[in-house]
């Protein structure tokens, strides 16, 4: 028994400190500050709505334009529906080019 117990003493002491270093050094995704625009530019067409979840959906890019993908789920006291944004930009500067949303049931 005794031996068991220094096995789980020594795994923590080499797990843990990996595991907390992991975390701490974790860097913010690329399509994060995107997230944020996504999610200001929806909360302003739906100010009564409330954001529950927001999914990264993807992200293409064609020439010298990309295209980032959310997908945010919303919460109202009539309805709750999911809304797709697109954020186009130019991929060097990114420059805002233009914002699509679209309201969806899924």
């Amino acid at each position: 028994m005794n031996r068991i117990y220094r096995i789980f003493i020594v795994a923590g002491i080499i797990i843990i400190p990996l595991l907390i270093g992991t975390w701490v050094n974790a860097e913010e995704p690329e399509y994060a500050p995107w997230g944020q625009v996504a999610m200001k530019e929806v909360k302003a067409r739906y100010p009564q709505e409330k954001i529950v979840d927001y999914l990264h959906v993807g992200r293409q890019t064609e020439g010298e334009e990309t295209v980032e993908t959310f997908k945010l789920w919303l919460v109202g006291q009539e309805k709750e529906f999911g809304v797709i944004i697109d954020i186009y930009f130019k991929t060097n500067t990114e420059e805002i080019v233009d914002i699509h949303m679209k309201e969806t049931k899924k």
